[in-house]
């Protein structure tokens, strides 16, 4: 017998859960925390997973953006774990994207499509936060840990809301700065704003998401190349420090791993492309743009929704929905003049995307935009969602990971199951995506 009385011997179930261990690669310390077993110290020593993870999420942050500044601690992070590039999901536009970081599955597990036109509804539909799959805020709870989300919005009400002190939904809508400071409140367990009432947490949440809007914005204003990009990350780099350096004051700093990435990249473009309506109006069939919210006429036979700029969903009616139509319809569009590319739906279901795409997805070669009008006196702007702007930075970094070691191919999908990982808890029960084992510590 061991001195507390109990066996010396495994049970079966830590003996299946050690097998489990070893059959997946799972770091050690997930069977110490799925057995209820702690480690000797009261913080994690090596191996052991976070006490807390914090993600940092940068709306529109393209990878090339790195290296446009000085960025101190975003380098001083990754010093601690490794910077790399993953691989976005499609449509490569915010809510879609997003869903799949908070669920960990592909847009056709968990339904959340953008700017397509919905046949049930026989209209256009713009963003949504529709969501047919588990987050990585309700897993969580799930297992009795607590979460706050700082307008990280696709988890509200799905394991975060307004009021509640232990699964908190904050927004408090404006720059990242903003965002961070309510942060550091819920860090320091101070009252913060939650729907109109002063809510402070219980304690310092296991998983808190910071949501960053500042890059997208600016990005779709002046384009990619925009001289302005270079300071404004400096910027949120220092705002990037401000929370760092809040672990620190309220003493959970190397307890904590960090978590940095983005929805989707921006490219930027100048000048219309207007010619793919008229080639299918000269294949013999009606064209219509249609807004989100409108339906389009009786008489339209081909349904296009613009989906931030640079692609144009496609959708088949009447005489175009046929064998004959849809390959008339194909063709004009990939003879139209500054079309990149035309996918189909076999495309569409190789990128697991959205079942509520259309029968094709155009998308736009630069420096093109899929926009009925020019922007005002020539000026760049920025835009997004299609295949190009499915690359994001991903940072790894703190406590659990190891310093150094890359992740392998990583997916926006590997960011809940890895968050997951990282505090010892089930990824959401949909996640398609893996825990990116080979940069954690155990």
């Amino acid at each position: 017998m061991t001195p507390d009385g109990r066996g010396a011997g495994l049970s079966r179930r830590e003996v299946l859960m050690g097998a489990a261990v070893a059959a997946l690669g799972l770091p050690t310390w997930w069977l110490l925390a799925r057995s209820g077993e702690e480690p000797p110290s009261g913080r994690p020593e090596q191996g052991a997973p976070a006490k807390h993870v914090i993600l940092v999420d940068w709306d529109g942050f393209d990878p090339g953006y790195l290296g446009r500044a000085p960025t101190p601690n975003l380098d001083e992070l990754a010093a601690r774990g490794s910077l790399s590039v993953a691989e976005g999901t499609y449509q490569a536009t915010s809510n879609p994207a997003r869903a799949s970081m908070s669920t960990g599955a592909y847009p056709q597990t968990h339904g959340n499509a953008a700017y397509h036109y919905d046949r049930g509804l026989g209209r256009a539909v713009g963003k949504t936060r529709y969501l047919v799959a588990e987050t990585i805020a309700e897993a969580l709870a799930d297992e009795g840990k607590t979460t706050a989300a700082v307008e990280w919005y696709m988890v509200q009400d799905h394991g975060a809301a307004y009021g509640d002190p232990d699964h908190l939904y904050v927004e408090p809508d404006g720059a990242f700065e903003r965002q961070v400071d309510v942060a550091v409140e819920i860090l320091n367990l101070r009252p913060v704003d939650s729907g109109g009432e002063a809510v402070v947490v219980r304690k310092v949440p296991d998983f808190l998401a910071v949501y960053g809007p500042d890059l997208d914005r600016l990005g779709h204003r002046e384009g990619a190349e925009s001289p302005g990009i270079g300071p404004l990350l400096a910027e949120m780099d220092r705002q990037l420090g401000r929370l760092i350096r809040a672990t620190e004051d309220v003493g959970i700093r190397e307890e904590t791993a960090f978590l940095l990435t983005s929805d989707h990249g921006m490219t930027t473009w100048k000048r219309p492309a207007t010619e793919g309506l008229d080639a299918i109006a000269r294949a013999g069939f009606r064209p219509e743009v249609v807004l989100p919210g409108r339906s389009p006429s009786a008489v339209t036979e081909v349904v296009v929704v613009l989906s931030s700029v640079r692609v144009a969903d496609v959708t088949l009616l009447g005489s175009a929905a046929t064998r004959e139509g849809r390959e008339r319809v194909r063709s004009a569009l990939e003879g139209a003049p500054h079309v990149a590319r035309v996918l189909d739906r076999d495309d569409l279901d190789a990128l697991r995307a959205g079942d509520g795409l259309g029968d094709f997805v155009a998308e736009a070669e630069e420096p093109y935009g899929f926009s009925l009008e020019a922007p005002e006196g020539g000026a760049s702007r920025g835009a997004h969602a299609s295949t190009k702007e499915m690359r994001v930075p991903l940072l790894l970094s703190g406590a659990g990971v190891r310093p150094g070691a890359r992740p392998r191919s990583p997916r926006l999908v590997d960011v809940a199951p890895t968050v997951a990982a990282l505090l010892g808890a089930r990824p959401p029960a949909d996640a398609q995506g893996r825990a990116l084992t080979e940069s954690l510590d155990g």
